[in-house]
């Protein structure tokens, strides 16, 4: 049985949680725009949740589809790069550029059958293949849409994600818990913890390309208003912050658009980009706005609530589509604030000297500090497990530099256990 804790909590019960149980999302009454339709599929988007529910459970990250990007039903085939796997050992450059190549073989091959199609040339009959491709199209009423279909806004490639998504529950067990008594304790619907998935599924070290950073994505400029980014911490990285954060971000993305299916959008796009879209369509369905292609607003956006959504469906579900599944232990901890600049090495001290282990508590601390370059400064916040907490109340001037910030959740603790 999973151990449910509150948030920031330490417990000495040892009890191991090898295997993954369902989540459980019952007693929501007062939360925020809850009911108890509020996460059902949104009529309208039913193709757009299936073609998610495949890419986390039929396709792994060594294989990927080719499809149409605005009915994205539409699945040309699979291109598949798993044998490539001894390749990306020796290099993973190289694995990268051959796996490139293969997709743009594909698409080239999608691109000029679906040209043909629009103007034919020869008068031998279809081929079966090419047949039940052309017929994919049967039921859309659209002019020139092969030709359409063709260009390289709509000709799309996905990569599969069922290994990732698996790996994703795994790691969950760390911190899923907790997230989900965040969340409660900031009124908001649980289910909304699970856009990690969809975020980062559950990679701790996740950062993207445009400066993302954390299970929760957040850029830096919206990570500063909830979240310490400074030269010796950056809690976008830790899990349990960023989810306090993240719970208040997207509580104002409510507040703003009353509604949940737009203000999840938003916080892929943006919460006003959200609000003048759905004054530009005059409309809150979430449904109008996913075939609106303009700007920034592009196939991530558009498909944001729809991957969320399949990503709730699936894990409800994950026995039966990846088996028996095993999880980590939760991490827990107490959370202390520096009342003075602190060094690795006495933080260290109460960690009897096991960087893993400090870093496994603390992964919102950059590597200078653990470096010894500069101390964690003032202010900041950092995790203590009961053993480091112990440690650190034989060091005398301890009060002088600590503060603890969560003793609030030792009524709740005892509840929790009971």
């Amino acid at each position: 049985m999973a151990l449910r804790l509150p948030a920031n909590e330490t417990t000495t019960i040892e009890e191991e949680i090898p295997n993954w149980s369902a989540p459980f999302f019952g007693d929501q009454s007062g939360a925020l725009g809850y009911g108890e339709d509020a996460f059902s599929r949104p009529k309208g988007l039913e193709d757009r949740v299936e073609f998610w529910k495949e890419i986390y459970t039929k396709h792994s990250s060594y294989q990927g589809v080719l499809h149409d990007s605005r009915y994205v039903h539409l699945v040309y085939g699979v291109v598949d790069f798993s044998d490539l796997k001894d390749l990306e050992k020796e290099s993973r450059k190289k694995f990268l550029r051959e796996k490139d190549r293969r997709i743009d073989q594909a698409k080239n091959v999608i691109r000029e059958k679906l040209k043909s199609f629009q103007n034919p040339t020869s008068p031998e009959p279809l081929s079966p293949q090419d047949e039940k491709l052309k017929s994919l199209f049967d039921s859309v009423d659209e002019d020139n849409k092969y030709i359409e279909a063709s260009k390289d806004g709509r000709l799309r490639f996905q990569l599969g994600q069922s290994d990732v998504f698996a790996e994703g529950i795994r790691q969950s067990g760390q911190y899923i818990r907790q997230m989900e008594a965040i969340f409660r304790e900031e009124g908001m619907p649980v289910e909304l913890t699970r856009m990690v998935f969809v975020e980062s599924s559950f990679n701790l070290k996740a950062q993207s390309r445009v400066g993302a950073s954390g299970i929760w994505q957040f850029m830096p400029r919206t990570g500063r208003r909830y979240l310490r980014i400074d030269g010796s911490v950056d809690e976008r990285n830790h899990p349990l912050f960023a989810t306090r954060a993240a719970a208040r971000y997207l509580r104002q993305n409510y507040k703003m658009l009353e509604d949940w299916p737009l203000a999840v959008t938003g916080y892929n796009h943006g919460a006003y980009g959200i609000l003048r879209l759905s004054k530009k369509l005059q409309s809150k369905d979430i449904a109008d706005f996913v075939d609106f292609r303009k700007g920034s607003f592009g196939f991530a956006s558009a498909s944001f609530y729809a991957s969320f959504i399949a990503a709730l469906e699936v894990e409800k579900e994950a026995a039966k589509y990846y088996g028996p599944l095993k999880v980590e232990f939760p991490v827990l901890g107490e959370t202390y604030r520096l009342k003075r600049n602190l060094s690795a090495r006495k933080i260290l001290e109460f960690f009897e000297g096991d960087l893993e282990r400090a870093k496994k508590l603390n992964p919102h601390i950059r590597r200078a500090v653990w470096q010894n370059r500069i101390r964690v400064y003032r202010r900041n916040r950092i995790r203590l497990d009961i053993k480091a907490i112990e440690r650190m109340e034989e060091w005398k001037d301890h009060n002088l530099y600590l503060e603890k910030i969560s003793s609030y959740f030792q009524h709740e603790r005892r509840k929790a256990i009971a």
